[in-house]
């Protein structure tokens, strides 16, 4: 069973409240950033085993990813476009690891 203190539910709120207002103010560019920042912060709050989840994904890499989707959809005609909701899936769990599990084979930087 998941316990989660009322305080985390108004700061986790407050995530994806500024992550809204930065996508929604700047017409999507800010969508990364506000996705790693929501990302980064899920993350830190969760444990897997008592093990810290740490995510390391970048903004940039996010953003050059959600370009070339597009290009690759406008160019098949939008077929791609049904294979980039796994892309995005592949891209979040590959910068997502377990503190304490692969530290010992892949060091952190």
């Amino acid at each position: 069973m998941i316990l989660i203190s009322p305080e985390r539910y108004f700061e986790y709120f407050g995530i994806i409240l500024v992550s809204f207002l930065a996508g929604f103010f700047t017409f999507g560019l800010a969508a990364p950033w506000a996705f790693c920042y929501r990302e980064r912060w899920v993350a830190k709050h969760t444990y897997i085993e008592g093990r810290q989840l740490h995510f390391i994904g970048k903004t940039f890499d996010l953003w050059l990813s959600l370009l070339k989707w597009t290009l690759f959809s406008i160019l098949t005609l939008g077929l791609y476009s049904f294979v980039v909701p796994i892309r995005f899936q592949q891209w979040r769990i590959k910068n997502t690891y377990v503190y304490g599990y692969w530290d010992e084979y892949y060091p952190m930087q």
